[in-house]
This record gives C-alpha cells, structure tokens and sequence, in this order.
C-alpha cells in the first residue's frame, strides 16, 4: 500500500500540527515498515525517519500547494490513500482515497481567536475537505461531536485518535533539572505557560489572576514563567507590565524541546487557562513530566485531563483561587502529580499510530 502524508509541518517543532505529523509518522514507519510511505512537503525537514520517501514540492502559497502543485505530483505517481493533517487542506479528486484530521473547530467557532487569512480559509474550505475525504480523524471527543454537529457527516466516517505526549516527556534527573534551571536563569520557584503566544491563550487572565494574588500577598518570592514563540494579535507583555508584573512574568521565549521536560517537572505548578482546545497538548506534557496542572473546563482540555487536574471556569478570580489553593497544599500537588503520571501514561503514540492504521484501512474498504 502506497500512503502519502501532507508533511510540510513537519519541519516546524514548535507548531502543534507539526508535532502531531512527526510524532505520528514515526509511530506509522515503525508499525508497518512495509507500507511505502510517502511526506509531501514544500521545503526540506531534516530529520525525518528512515523508511520513508519524500517528495519536496517548492511553493511558497500554501492553498495553491494544496490545490495545484500537490494535485499535479500526485496524478504523476498516484498513491493508494492520501492523508491530510491540517483539516481544511485536502487535494481535489484522483489522490486516491482521502482521510484528514482535524485539531479543533476554532476557526469556525470563535473567529476572532484566530488570524483573519486562517479563519477564511478553514470556513470556506473545511466542510469541502470533510465531505471529499473517506474518513475523518478527530483528535478529541471533544472535537468530533463539534465535527459531527455542525458538518452533519455519518457518524461512523468520523473516528476519534487521541495525541500523546513524547517519550522524552517524562520526570528528569536532578542534574538534568539543575542544568535546565541554570541555562534560563530560573532561581526562584515558578508556575509554568507553555504555549503560542496568541488570543485564545488567555494569558491576560493569567496575568491579571498573579496580579491578585502578589495584591494579597500569596505570590511572595514567584515568578510565572512564561515559554513560547510570539502567535498573532498583540503582544501580551504590555498588559503584564501594566499590572506591575516586570519582575513577577518571566518570558523566555521558544524553548528547545530538549529543555521543555526539565521546565515542566520544575515548575509548582503548570496553568493553561485556553479559551478553547480541540486536544491540549501541553497539559499531558506537564502531568508525563509530574507537574500538578491547572487547566480550563473548556473545549477538550477535561476529556484530555481525565479528572487527573484542577478544572476551573479561564477567569481571573477562578484562577487565582485555584492557584492559590494549589500552592498552599504540597499534599494536593503530590497527589496531582501522582494522578497526572497515571493519566498520561494512558496516551502513547503506538497506540495512535494503530488506531490510524485502521482508520486507513477503512478508507480503503
């Protein structure tokens, strides 16, 4: 069987899509060694696993990739099932069978947490892509009663494939943590962010819910750390500033993957107060690495969590109570953390590349 996988994220660690698609291709490469695998991309990617081909298509707009050149290379050498992982993104007729993922309905739900050229593409092209494709991948449950919902697709066409967090995510050594802790220059103890830098974030709340606490003096001596790369709208440093956080938020920017464990499993806590989430990520990277998490009860972030973390309401004075509560109770953290580590260990990406496979054999039926 002749599989291509869209795999232009690939080369982009710090994209969450593009962490899905490495992740999953090299649970698939080891799974079934004689698939011929096929990555489509538009630029170089190192590091990509043995046993695969790839195809490298230069183009710099994405949508005439999509509909244009990636149509073209795969009437050139047709492939038994094609794969896209973006969702909206998914080539026209004659790429033989056709399954897509999709990571979350944002766009569509909440259009101003997202880029305006992002939420006109996924509106006008998503529902086509669903409709087109044999199967459909959702993340979550979460997301695939959203898909279900509002694109009125056969329920048995849409399957659920959890994420999971890397095996590097798991708790450190002690030197591996000091080391970490040294090179980002973290000497006081902190509550982690992990995550894009964009509106449905919800750092303000973040921000405003510290600003709380140092007012009734239960931040004495914290810093919340805040790691990942700038996302669009505007930058969140003004309004930490305003609230007199200079030296309380601590930004490092993005972080090599490398470090991420050692950040997670230092940190007292980790909080993502999300807006909405069609997986969440960074919450099973903090609970594999035994970091108590504070996460909002919004979108998929409660399936993903499993009871194993404290969900509040993402508002300022929900989370400065939760934070508040947390910080005073070592026996609470241990027993999140506890918890977490149980919690994650349920999400591996074997088990997503299996439940993949069989997904693609059903396309093929």
């Amino acid at each position: 069987m002749r599989i291509g996988i869209d795999a232009r994220l690939s080369g982009e660690p710090r994209s969450g899509i593009g962490r899905y698609t490495r992740a999953l291709v090299e649970a698939l490469v080891r799974q079934a060694p004689e698939e011929r695998w096929v990555l489509y991309l538009d630029r170089p990617a190192p590091g990509l696993p043995r046993g695969v081909e790839t195809r490298c298509l230069p183009w710099p707009q994405r949508l005439v990739w999509t509909f244009w050149v990636l149509p073209r290379a795969l009437r050139r050498e047709p492939v038994d099932l094609f794969h896209g992982v973006t969702g909206f993104e998914l080539p026209p007729g004659g790429a033989g069978r056709l399954v897509t993922t999709v990571h979350d309905l944002i766009a569509v739900r909440f259009p101003a947490l997202v880029p305006p050229r992002h939420r006109w593409a996924v509106r006008c092209l998503l529902g086509p892509a669903l409709r087109r494709a044999s199967r459909v991948i959702a993340v979550s449950e979460a997301t695939r009663a959203e898909v279900l919902a509002r694109y009125r697709l056969a329920p048995q066409t849409v399957r659920v494939v959890h994420e999971a967090a890397s095996p590097s995510f798991r708790p450190p050594s002690a030197a591996v943590r000091a080391t970490v802790r040294a090179r980002h220059g973290l000497h006081r103890p902190y509550v982690l962010f992990v995550g894009l830098l964009e509106p449905k974030k919800n750092l303000n709340a973040v921000f405003e819910a510290v600003a709380r606490l140092c007012r009734q003096g239960a931040w004495a001596g914290m810093e919340l750390v805040v790691a990942g790369a700038g996302g669009w709208g505007p930058d969140p440093r003004p309004r930490a500033n305003a609230l007199g956080l200079e030296r309380v938020v601590r930004f490092l920017g993005p972080v090599d993957d490398a470090d991420l464990p050692a950040l997670y499993a230092e940190a007292l806590a980790f909080v993502f107060p999300s807006l909405w989430e069609g997986f969440g990520l960074p919450v099973l990277e903090a609970m594999a690495t035994g970091t108590p998490v504070i996460a909002a009860r919004r979108g998929a972030l409660p399936e993903v969590t499993g009871g194993a973390a404290l969900l509040v309401e993402p508002a300022a004075e929900a989370l400065a109570e939760a934070l508040a509560t947390l910080l005073g109770d070592p026996g609470l953290r241990m027993r999140l953390r506890d918890a977490g580590l149980a919690r994650a260990a349920a999400f591996s990406w074997e088990r997503a590349a299996t439940e993949t496979l069989a997904v693609y054999r059903e396309a093929l039926r």
